[in-house]
């Protein structure tokens, strides 16, 4: 593994820009009061040998004088101030991207660790095959306050073979992090970082840019360390219902922009259809409890998508939801769900009756099926 791995101070390194020829790789850093984790990430990227790079540095607004940091100790870096703080990674990405001189871009967050020898093999791979996108393996761990790894918190990742990209996705496979892929900025110029799903922007922005129908290869070496920590959303995410419902909303809204591109591209076969429709039932249970209108129509969608859709163990990862599931005969999924409205309606009349009479005043209890999907419990 590369020497990036483990974080570590690197004041002798220095970036410099060696001539005015435009640089191959163009490293897009956005950040915000992000401390000592940026002065490791910084580090790391100021390893890079044998590769014309710029590094982009996108400030968000910062008050901890992170851009007089930089401006002291590595006057090499290329520095730009937002003019306020927009509150999300993906307008620095948006303004990185515009200033970039690069062949390539690389997008990196202010917390991450790059590895240099990784980033040198994508660079290699492109100009080997001209390649619009270069996936690479990647990294998450778990670390402390002061940014030294926990112990046996360290995973490894490697891309979905690009022959069959499309599917992988729609199957939920792990795709390219943020900074696992490298981008040829003409590609990708027009393009826009989402902030609307800031909370997983790096997928959405993947995804599209995964079926613009470019020339997609990958490598084998590790590209880079995503690090969670406190202060991260997927570092805090664990138990926390807002945050697993805003993860939930934001992988919905980018697998509907994945549909329609589909679309629009001809692309949306009968097993990719298929495909989705599964991807929308893992979404079913954060929808009643939280939105039952959106979960309704996203009942109807998978209904149009698969109307066989059918409940095993591959979509139903809670063994006693699935096994109630099969217990009331809802396995033909859109049977069962029917039957369930039908019995709920036929509940909420009576109850209208009795209310109506004066006899007895009910609470109406939850609908069956908003019982089984949605559990007293997030995952």
């Amino acid at each position: 593994m590369d020497e990036c791995m483990t974080p570590e101070r690197d004041e002798k390194s220095e970036h410099t820009v060696a001539d005015s020829s435009p640089p191959f790789v163009s490293i897009i850093i956005p950040t915000y009061n992000s401390g000592f984790l940026f002065e490791q990430t910084l580090a790391s990227c100021l390893k890079i040998k044998d590769i014309g790079v710029e590094i982009l540095v996108v400030d968000d607004g910062s008050t901890d004088g992170t851009p007089e940091w930089i401006l002291q100790h590595h006057p090499g870096v290329r520095l730009h101030r937002l003019s306020s703080h927009s509150g999300s990674g993906a307008a620095g990405r948006n303004q990185g991207l515009a200033l970039a001189r690069g062949r390539y871009v690389k997008f990196l967050d202010h917390d991450d660790l790059l590895q240099p020898r990784g980033l040198q093999e994508e660079c290699r791979e492109a100009m080997r095959s001209d390649a619009d996108i270069v996936m690479s393996r990647w990294a998450e761990v778990a670390i402390q306050d002061d940014g030294r790894f926990r112990k046996r918190t360290l995973r490894q990742f490697a891309p979905p073979d690009p022959a069959r990209l499309i599917d992988a996705i729609l199957n939920g496979e792990p795709t390219p992090y943020i900074a696992a892929a490298l981008y040829k900025r003409s590609y990708v110029l027009d393009e826009r970082w989402d902030a609307s799903v800031a909370i997983i922007d790096d997928f959405d922005w993947f995804c599209r840019m995964a079926l613009k129908g470019g020339r997609i290869t990958s490598v084998g070496s590790l590209a880079y360390v995503w690090r969670l920590h406190p202060h991260s959303i997927q570092g805090r995410s664990h138990g926390q219902a807002q945050i697993y419902k805003e993860l939930t909303f934001a992988r919905f809204k980018v697998y509907q922009k994945l549909e329609q591109l589909l679309l629009a591209q001809g692309l949306l076969t009968d097993a990719r259809k298929r495909q989705l429709a599964r991807r929308y039932y893992e979404y079913l249970r954060c929808y009643a409890r939280y939105d039952f209108g959106q979960y309704r129509q996203l009942v109807a969608r998978m209904r149009r998508l698969d109307p066989g859709f059918t409940v095993d163990a591959g979509c139903e990862p809670d063994p006693s939801a699935l096994w109630l599931i099969r217990r009331l005969g809802l396995t033909p999924f859109f049977g069962g769900y029917a039957a369930l409205q039908r019995s709920g309606d036929a509940v909420k009349v009576l109850a209208n009756r009795l209310r109506s009479s004066r006899r007895l005043r009910l609470v109406m209890p939850l609908r069956l099926s908003r019982r089984l999907f949605a559990p007293d419990r997030h995952p």
